[in-house]
């Protein structure tokens, strides 16, 4: 299967942190040798979540967004029960020394959430523990060689109507105040 990005707008679409530029209506086709690291790239998933691109499999454009990003992270596409992307995003500035609570999200009532990836870029020493229910079940640690930090949710764990998911920050006593930003991202049935 190939891997193939559309830009149908009239504008070049830059992703920053692969260093690859599609041109205005043009297309770019990923050499599988970067497969690895298109899959890690968190302006991939922006870009498509945001219609900017458009994945092609060689063969038909995949016009569902969350399939579409599970081709370019390397995940099987599951296919049957009417599902809707999620994402949410966090960016901020983070004082003091005292966690902070920089995602809160209550599962809605009739709805499944099926998180696939946490991403958290944070240029200090940080540690971030994620919690589903208050109990903690991951955690990711940032810092200067390490800025960026994420955790690939495992398929089997899904938060169901109710369940609270919750991620917690806390940078390294002491140092500056530092900009951050969290990306979550799922899909909901």
């Amino acid at each position: 299967m190939s891997k193939i990005l559309i830009n149908s707008t009239p504008f070049d679409v830059e992703i920053q942190d692969v260093g690859v530029t599609v041109p205005a209506l043009s297309s770019y086709t990923i050499p599988p040798q970067d497969y690895s690291t298109f899959a890690a790239s968190s302006n991939i998933v922006t870009l498509i979540g945001s219609s900017g691109l458009l994945l092609n499999d060689g063969g038909n454009d995949i016009t569902n967004i969350s399939a579409a990003i599970d081709i370019i992270k390397g995940w099987p596409v599951q296919a049957g029960a009417a599902s809707t992307p999620f994402f949410f995003d966090y960016g901020g500035l983070i004082t003091g020394d005292l966690p902070v609570s920089i995602i809160f999200y209550t599962v809605p009532v009739g709805s499944t959430l099926n998180i696939t990836n946490l991403s958290i870029s944070c240029r200090i020493e940080s540690i971030s523990k994620v919690f589903k229910n208050g109990e903690v079940i991951a955690d990711l640690r940032t810092g200067a060689a390490r800025p960026d930090a994420s955790f690939y949710w495992n398929p089997n764990r899904e938060l169901i109507s109710g369940d609270t998911l919750e991620v917690v920050l806390t940078k390294r006593s002491g140092t500056t105040d530092v900009e951050i930003g969290a990306h979550l991202m799922g899909v909901t049935t």
